[in-house]
């Protein structure tokens, strides 16, 4: 878990990610080759049915201008890319609809979104596609990668973090100096991640939204968990949505105690992903003067 796509990377300390398989032509290997285009094109088309997400990514604009760039193709040539693509579209989904109309009519002008612990940053190029006036900043303690890719993608960077750090809230706060409106996301966080990034999103002042889609809670938290959903009959994963709901609406009331930004919670699905484990919590802020933001879910993510 953790890893908004394109593998390799992890948050440090609360579980990290593997690096997805490649076709036999791993991106780290001496000749860094690639699968040829018309392969990787084959191979998605094969699945269109399976996810709107697959249909969509075949017939749009990002996927020829990474099929055309090699250093962006490898991010398509692990054998994983089908889910890959759903998780990373579900990501642009998720900001898209914190994001707004007026902002995504602009091309993201003025905004900064992080991927947390974003891997090799499949997730982070969409939205690099997605956001062409923004800029997009991967977050990761995986300094090791192949991100030869990011040279293509001028508005696309990325800093070696440790999520965990106390230097962590001045490295947000750098990267989104002057910045209109702040996303943070976070794909498939296992263990601690995801409640680290709740502080960071609730208790921080430099993110105004957050969307946590998590993987599993480890330790003491992933136990009661375990114990919980058992007790119930319900499926883990439920009970772990809920439990981060739960944190997140601490954070938020212990925050609002302290005068800090107004705050919600919302819960939602994204049965377009294909993953099972597919539910996103997620967090806005907006100031006391000022009205709620709207969300505008797609129809999968209803």
């Amino acid at each position: 878990g953790g890893g908004g796509g394109g593998g390799g990377g992890n948050g440090s300390g609360g579980g990290g990610s593997g690096a997805p398989k490649d076709d036999g032509s791993s991106a780290s290997s001496a000749a860094r080759r690639t699968i040829p285009a018309g392969l990787i094109v084959e191979r998605l088309r094969a699945h269109a049915s399976d996810s709107v997400y697959i249909s969509s990514f075949l017939d749009a604009a990002p996927l020829q201008a990474m099929l055309l760039d090699e250093r962006l193709r490898r991010l398509l040539c692990m054998r994983s890319r089908v889910k890959e693509v759903s998780e990373a579209s579900s990501m642009c989904e998720a900001v898209r609809s914190l994001a707004g109309a007026e902002r995504m009519s602009s091309g993201g002008e003025g905004m900064v979104v992080f991927d947390v612990c974003s891997g090799k940053g499949l997730g982070a190029t969409l939205l690099s596609f997605l956001l062409p006036r923004g800029r997009v900043v991967m977050l990761d303690s995986n300094g090791g990668m192949d991100l030869s890719h990011l040279r293509a993608r001028p508005n696309l960077s990325f800093r070696h973090v440790d999520l965990f750090s106390a230097d962590t809230p001045a490295v947000l706060r750098e990267e989104a100096a002057g910045a209109s409106y702040v996303v943070a996301v976070g794909m498939h966080l296992c263990g601690a991640l995801s409640p680290r990034l709740i502080d960071l999103a609730v208790a921080g002042g430099t993110i105004d939204a957050m969307a946590l889609c998590p993987c599993c809670l480890k330790g003491a938290h992933g136990k009661a968990v375990a114990r919980s959903a058992a007790e119930r009959s319900v499926e883990p994963y439920a009970v772990l949505v809920e439990t981060l709901q739960a944190i997140c609406e601490r954070e938020i009331e212990a925050a609002a105690a302290g005068g800090g930004a107004r705050s919600r919670v919302g819960v939602w699905t994204d049965r377009e992903m294909l993953s099972p484990k597919n539910r996103y919590i997620t967090v806005q802020k907006w100031a006391a003067d000022k009205a709620a933001p709207d969300v505008a879910l797609c129809q999968a993510c209803a």
